[in-house]
């Protein structure tokens, strides 16, 4: 008996090498891979189009006597524009976004503008144009989801209407040689908007906005730059006639945005 158990154990001594050779080795464990999340954290660039109005309030008064001729006379524009912007995001607390920005904005909101000019006693008329303006400032947005930004925004503008030529409505019709001169305005704007990625390309997102701007007030005096019915020739204008303008402008507008930084930051490796 005891000659039996010595033998099956020196088998199975000699069998153990054999089966653990036979066994399959067990696959190594390899890392999950990396999750990642979309970053609004980084710069872009943008640009599109899209419609904007303008309203000029309008004061005059005499030159000599500072007597008001012209109060709260109210004029409106509407056109199209083509922007441009650069701006830098940065993504906090999860859902919110906040960012700087500067764009620039070529227009032609145009319509005509009626002025009463006091020693004729008439009223005349000529085609006011808006024709760029540019803006810098701040934004704060909140995501709905990864991909979809709403915001509110704010800063400086800056807005230039193009000299005209006024035109007489009554007999003699045809050009007066009165002049009302270009200028450059100076405000503050707020808007908000929303802005979404499209899929078909990483980086690419559609924003739309609307914005409101507020201009301070300007004053301005018309001049003769030709013969006309009162005009001799060019000069100041003969019946001194002061213009105080207040611009306040509406815009909205839809543009591409390509994102740098788009293709998401990982969270954590799972393993």
């Amino acid at each position: 008996m005891k000659k039996l158990v010595i033998a099956l154990a020196a088998v199975a001594a000699l069998a153990s090498p054999a089966l653990a050779a036979d066994m399959a080795a067990k696959a190594p464990l390899r890392a999950a891979p990396v999750a990642y999340t979309p970053s609004w954290t980084g710069c872009w660039v943008s640009g599109g189009g899209g419609y904007g109005i303008s309203r000029t309030n309008r004061d005059s008064r005499d030159v000599v006597t500072g007597a008001t001729t012209v109060l709260n006379s109210t004029s409106g524009s509407d056109g199209w524009l083509v922007t441009a912007g650069v701006g830098c995001d940065y993504q906090f607390s999860g859902r919110w976004v906040v960012g700087a920005f500067a764009d620039g904005t070529y227009s032609d909101i145009n319509g005509d503008h009626a002025w009463r000019v006091f020693g004729p006693g008439e009223t005349f008329v000529g085609r006011s144009k808006l024709d760029w303006s540019w803006a810098a400032g701040a934004r704060i947005g909140y995501l709905v989801s990864p991909s979809f930004l709403t915001y509110f925004n704010a800063g400086y503008t800056q807005a230039h209407t193009e000299a005209y030529n006024l035109r007489t409505i009554v007999a003699p019709f045809g050009a007066s040689g009165l002049q009302v001169p270009g200028q450059t305005f100076d405000g503050f704007f707020i808007g908000s908007g929303f802005e979404y990625q499209l899929d078909f390309l990483p980086g690419l997102f559609v924003k739309t906005e609307g914005r409101a701007a507020w201009y301070d007030r300007k004053d301005s005096r018309l001049s003769c730059v030709g013969a006309g019915t009162q005009c001799v020739g060019a000069g100041p204008d003969p019946f001194g006639n002061v213009d105080s303008r207040k611009l306040i402008t509406y815009t909205a507008k839809t543009e591409l945005v390509y994102r740098f930084n788009w293709g998401g930051a990982p969270i954590a490796a799972k393993y």
